[in-house]
């Protein structure tokens, strides 16, 4: 017994799918900075709570990892698929069923009988004599497909595949969401600062209005000094408002992605020019892109097509089932499972296909199509990897200039503002060089403020973009 199952396994190993040989990677070896090491494969990067420093942040990551409500989708999608490439792993092993039933079969003998005037005798059973006969049957029955040709195999294989490319679209969704998080956050604290700045603008703007009154009022000034104060009021009024708008939203859609409406608790936020994060490599080895779950993901695909012709390939040939029973039928009861009273049926049935109209050469073509279009889109996803990778690194040293440049140019603004002023107490200006100056630092203030913000982003889509945040604590990429 042992050996003829060890044949049907060995002839089921067989398998029509082409041997699978991963695409060669078409990107270039790496991208770093000038002079950097670049990150190999295999190197550890930070989790996110080492990534992210602030205490805030990290809880508002914790409780999105528990509550968002897409990545609960996304853990579903992962059950679903296990739970399919379940169902098709039972069709590679016998099913077995156990049966029982009764029948009773009865028949009148003429028209006297439908009357009720003629009682004929009864048996032990209580059956009348010569009316019907009780039959009891108990089998069990079995069936199986030798999977010769390899086609339930690679159905499997395909499915078993495509299990595992929807375990590596969740860790891609982990990923995406704590990045979401982070950059909600900032976009939160931007808010926060420039509604700070606003109101602080609003105020001195409104004591500079009444400086002008007084002086319009002393025949120091004009009116046209005074409307030009008031316009900077309303100005300032009118940003206000709007960055209490986008402090709303901004809140708005932070809880959103955390999931969760309850009191968390937050420790107290820390401002954008004092957030730090975690130093990331100014380099990598293309190789390390493997390791994205996204990647990862357009390559089970990609397997799960290769194991799609294998099952294409296989419908050509004869397909072989076995289907037996084995029990008993008696009718007594008594006697059902007596040796006297055994039964056995054994079925094999072979199908092979001799006119299927095309649909075989078909689904062969659609397999392999399928399999091209996974090749395409597998290289696809390193390319936009690998985009992602260069963009983040080498938009580092512009947003640093650029934030560096920033405070230079604030500096001098505040400079212009406080000359203009100066000059404008003595007469040798109008009140409209102080109106532009003041535009001018309130711009620089508000544009100050975006960079620092963009330029954490930017950090942040780096990290996103090397695959990692799926740990908590710092680990290994490949993991």
């Amino acid at each position: 017994m042992g050996a003829v199952a060890l044949t049907v396994l060995a002839l089921s190993a067989c398998s029509l799918a082409p041997m699978y040989t991963r695409p060669d990677s078409p990107v270039p070896a790496g991208v770093t900075a000038d002079g950097a090491q670049a990150l190999a494969a295999g190197q550890s990067l930070p989790g996110w709570r080492d990534f992210f420093k602030d205490p805030r942040l990290q809880k508002l990551v914790a409780a999105s990892l528990e509550h968002n409500r897409d990545l609960k989708v996304a853990a579903f999608a992962v059950a679903e698929a296990r739970a399919r490439y379940g169902v098709q792993r039972a069709d590679r092993l016998p099913q077995l069923n156990a049966m029982g039933q009764n029948d009773y079969t009865g028949a009148f003998d003429d028209a006297r009988n439908n009357t009720g005037l003629f009682e004929r005798p009864r048996d032990k059973t209580g059956t009348p004599e010569g009316m019907g006969v009780n039959m009891y049957e108990s089998a069990i029955g079995g069936s199986f497909e030798p999977d010769f040709f390899g086609r339930l195999k690679n159905m499997s294989d395909a499915a078993l595949e495509n299990y595992l490319a929807t375990e590596e679209a969740e860790k891609t969704v982990r990923i995406s969401l704590v990045s979401q998080v982070a950059q909600g956050y900032l976009d939160e604290l931007l808010a926060h600062e420039r509604l700070a700045l606003a109101r602080n603008t609003l105020k001195s703007r409104r004591a500079s209005q009444a400086f002008i009154q007084r002086r319009v009022e002393s025949g120091q000034a004009s009116l046209l000094d005074l409307e030009q104060a008031r316009s900077l009021v309303e100005s300032a009024s009118a940003a206000v408002a709007q960055f209490e708008r986008e402090v709303a939203q901004t809140a708005n859609a932070l809880q959103l992605l955390t999931g969760t409406y309850e009191d968390l608790r937050l420790p107290e936020p820390i401002s954008l020019t004092e957030q730090e994060l975690a130093a990331l490599p100014q380099g990598i080895a293309s190789e390390v892109l493997l390791s994205r779950p996204d990647v990862i993901e357009a390559e089970h695909r990609l397997k799960a097509a290769n194991a799609d012709i294998g099952a294409a390939r296989a419908a050509f040939f004869p397909s072989i089932s076995l289907t037996g029973s084995l029990g008993y039928r008696s009718e007594d009861l008594n006697q059902l499972f007596s040796f006297a009273t055994g039964i056995w049926a054994f079925l094999p049935r072979i199908t092979l296909p001799l006119f299927t109209g095309g649909r075989n050469r078909a689904n062969l073509e659609l397999a392999e199509v399928r399999k091209e279009s996974s090749v395409a889109q597998y290289e696809k996803t390193i390319q936009t990897a690998f985009r992602e990778v260069a963009d983040a690194l080498q938009s580092r040293a512009t947003y640093a200039d650029q934030y560096a440049a920033q405070k230079r140019f604030l500096a001098s603004q505040r400079l212009v503002l406080e000359l203009a002023q100066n000059r404008y107490i003595n007469g040798a200006v109008s009140y409209l060089e102080i109106l532009d100056a003041q535009r001018s630092v309130f711009q620089a203030q508000q544009d100050l403020l975006g960079t620092r913000r963009d330029q954490l982003v930017n950090e942040i889509n780096l990290y996103r973009a090397l695959g990692d945040g799926v740990s908590e604590s710092s680990g290994n990429m490949t993991q």
